[in-house]
Parts: C-alpha cells; sequence; structure tokens
C-alpha cells in the first residue's frame, strides 16, 4: 500500500498504528465514498417517491459489478466492522448516522416509522439483498431475490407510481 502511495513502509506507521487500522479507516472512507455516487447518480431526480425508488433500484444494480469497484462496502465488510471491535463500531455507527442524515428526509415515513427508521430498513435489506444474490450463481435466481425485495420495499413504501429512474 505504502509503495503504490510512493511512500515508505516506516512512513505506514506515522499515519496508522496497524494494518487494521488502515483496514477501517479504507472501509469508512469507501462508505463515503460510495454514497457520494450513489447520491450524485439521483441528483437529477427532484420527486422524493422517485428518488427513494430510484435508489432502492440503483442500490441493488450494484449486483452486477464485477469487480466489485462501485459496491457499497455494506454489503461486502460489515463482519469486519462487527470484528473490528468497540472503537471502530463506534465510528462506524456516527459515519453510518451522518449518511443516513444526508437522505432521510427524502424518505416517506411508514408504517408507524420515521423516515429516518424508513431510510435504515431501506438499506439494510437492500444491502443484505445485495450480499445474499452476490452467493447465487445462477443469474435468474439472483434476480429473484433483487426482484422480491425492490417488490416488497416499493409496496411497503407506497412507491408504486413512482418512476424508477
Amino acid at each position: 500500500v505504502m509503495r503504490g502511495a510512493g511512500l515508505t513502509v516506516g512512513g505506514f506507521y506515522a499515519h496508522f498504528a496497524s494494518k487494521e487500522e488502515l483496514e477501517r479507516e479504507t472501509l469508512l472512507y469507501g462508505l463515503d465514498a460510495s454514497m457520494d455516487r450513489l447520491l450524485d447518480s439521483l441528483a437529477d431526480i427532484t420527486d422524493d417517491r422517485a428518488w427513494v425508488r430510484a435508489l432502492i433500484r440503483r442500490y441493488l444494480s450494484q449486483v452486477d459489478d464485477p469487480d466489485l469497484a462501485g459496491s457499497c462496502p455494506l454489503t461486502l465488510l460489515l463482519p469486519d466492522v462487527t470484528r473490528g471491535g468497540q472503537a471502530f463500531q463506534a465510528a462506524f455507527s456516527e459515519r453510518t448516522a451522518a449518511l443516513l442524515g444526508r437522505v432521510a428526509p427524502r424518505f416517506p415515513a411508514a408504517m408507524g416509522m420515521s423516515p429516518r427508521e424508513v431510510a435504515i430498513a431501506v438499506f439494510a435489506s437492500c444491502a443484505g439483498a445485495v450480499a445474499f444474490a452476490r452467493t447465487i450463481p445462477a443469474r435468474h435466481a439472483r434476480d429473484r431475490v433483487l426482484n422480491a425485495t425492490e417488490t416488497m420495499l416499493v409496496a411497503a413504501l407506497g412507491l408504486e407510481n413512482g418512476d424508477a429512474g
């Protein structure tokens, strides 16, 4: 990593206490970058219902990223957060709370849940669906997981008439 950055191995420890710290910081950075890419792709959608529907569809579409370069770290590395210890979990929670704060105002309240709680449920459902679908080799079965998730979320949130973008 340091060689790729044009620095010495000794310089590594001036920036990170361990390889694990580098991994944690990379995950947090990746989470921000992933959300920025997703939100940038939705910037031209002004209707909130259409925006949420497009967010669901675009998030689920990352299952087709062959090299995972554009993938949200939530779909790849949540077990690493679990194993990362309390300090890392706290940093991850702060970061995800800030990211939720950016998107929650666009979400509807639904089923007795606040817009923020709905956003949490949508991201948890989508991240789980993508992670699960990636384990399935048959394209039609992968699509079934993604379509079922999208259909359930759209129906539960009353977004049937929103343009998927």
